[in-house]
């Protein structure tokens, strides 16, 4: 089972295994998910060479950065990119964006809806050009 914590706004604030000790601000609410914990936090996966949840720096100029999409229990997600939406339409739960390397700056890759997915952990990919 799975613990997930909403914002007074029903967007989801984040999610665990456990909520012993756990104590809510203010309109939090917490309800539970019959997934496995592991099973829950991939059902949106973001990564780019590898890797997933952190920071990654290229060059300007370098080759596309190209950003892996695992949502297995969907056909198509959309995705926010600073603050852009994509709607990105998935072959057997899988896909893939490209983000120029042209310009100097960061992409903020996220899910769209954080009402269904939490914006953290393997959801949320930070892409930083570097002069």
């Amino acid at each position: 089972m799975t613990y997930i914590i909403r914002n007074a706004d029903g967007t989801i604030k984040t999610f665990m295994q456990r909520a012993d000790d756990l104590v809510l601000s203010p309109g939090e609410t917490i309800e539970t998910s019959p997934l496995p914990f592991l099973e829950y936090a991939l059902r949106l996966f973001l990564s780019a060479g590898g890797v997933s949840g952190e920071t990654i720096s290229v060059a300007a100029g370098a080759p596309d950065v190209v950003v892996d999409v695992s949502c297995p229990l969907e056909q198509a997600v959309d995705i926010d990119i600073n603050g852009t939406i994509e709607h990105l339409v998935l072959d057997q739960g899988m896909g893939s964006l490209h983000l120029g390397t042209g310009v100097p700056g960061f992409f903020i890759i996220q899910p769209a809806d954080h009402r269904t997915y939490c914006p953290a952990g393997n959801s949320i990919l930070t892409v930083e050009v570097l002069e």
